[in-house]
C-alpha cells in the first residue's frame, strides 16, 4: 500500500530542488498537497488553501498531491531518498 501511495504522489508534478524559484512553477490556493524542504533540509506536508510558505529558505518537492495519505507516501520517500532530513 505504501508504494502504491508513493507512486501516486510522485506521479504528480514533482519540482526539482535547486530549481530557479519553484514558488513560480505551479498555482498556490488550489486545495491540494505539497511537500516543501525548507533551508535547514526539514521536510513538511504543505497544505495549499491559501498560498505558500511565509518568507523565503524553502523550495517546493512535489505538487499536486491529491490527499495527506498520498503526500505522507511523498514524504516517507523523500526522506528515504536523503532529500529530507
Amino acid at each position: 500500500m505504501h508504494k502504491l501511495i508513493a507512486a501516486l504522489a510522485l506521479a504528480t508534478a514533482i519540482v526539482a530542488p535547486g530549481a530557479a524559484d519553484s514558488r513560480q512553477l505551479h498555482r498556490w490556493g488550489d486545495f491540494d498537497w505539497q511537500i516543501i524542504r525548507w533551508a535547514h533540509g526539514d521536510c513538511k506536508i504543505w497544505f495549499d488553501s491559501d498560498g505558500p510558505p511565509l518568507g523565503g529558505g524553502w523550495v517546493v518537492l512535489a505538487d499536486n498531491i491529491p490527499t495527506y495519505q498520498a503526500a505522507w507516501g511523498a514524504l516517507l520517500h523523500f526522506k528515504r531518498l536523503g532529500a529530507c532530513v
